[in-house]
């Protein structure tokens, strides 16, 4: 049986699998890999969030942000 957490966590999961789809396309020079540990890393300032739904932006944000500094 699906929850209303477990239901949000898989939205998650795919909004931010095309959220590196879509840094990928961006960021040529970047590996894949790279760009999943930076999801990654950003993604788990927000594990004990309550509500999910801006986490892909604020990881978005974050990435672009660190990817422009490098």
């Amino acid at each position: 049986m699906s929850t209303l957490d477990t239901m949000a966590s898989e939205q998650l999961d795919t909004h931010l699998a095309q959220l590196e789809e879509r840094l990928g396309r961006d960021y040529t020079n970047v590996t894949r890999s790279r760009l999943h540990a930076l999801v990654d890393r950003e993604r788990a300032r927000f594990a004990g969030a309550r509500i999910h739904a801006f986490v892909p932006i604020l990881v978005e944000r974050a990435v672009r942000s660190a990817l422009a500094t490098v």
